[in-house]
């Protein structure tokens, strides 16, 4: 995904209008919306006043844009998105579950693995009829 997409992104995630970022960052409408057509970059100093008014770091905007490059889909891109801008403890939270998710996801596999391989005994049954 590329800066101007991960910045449309995040502000409408917060629900702001070019408008109302255009006034926090004493910005223009026109020049947001071309940056996030990505037909204009914006400088440093304008991305730290994005930042500073959707409420997320520098980091952070470009950890979104940088996971919608490549393999990554947009369900990624979206939960990416959704994680940083929640706070640290509900991070950590969040954190913990996928952890249990995955040792459930790693446990089901395990059991149908174990299921689906037929035991010595079957297999020698079935060699002998």
């Amino acid at each position: 995904m590329s800066l101007g997409h991960a910045l449309r992104q995040l502000r409408q995630q917060k629900g702001l209008t070019l408008a109302e970022l255009a006034e926090q960052t004493d910005s223009y409408v026109g020049n947001l919306s071309r940056i996030e057509r990505d037909i204009a970059k914006p400088s440093l100093d304008l991305l730290y006043r994005i930042s500073h008014a959707l409420n997320f770091s520098m980091s952070d905007i470009f950890s979104v844009s940088e996971s919608g490059t490549g393999h990554h889909d947009s369900q990624q891109v979206a939960l990416n998105t959704i994680f940083i801008s929640l706070l640290q403890e509900d991070r950590d939270l969040l954190l913990e579950f996928a952890h249990l998710l995955q040792k459930r996801s790693t446990d089901s596999a395990a059991l149908l693995a174990a299921t689906a391989t037929p035991s010595s005994k079957d297999a020698d049954d079935n060699y002998a009829t």
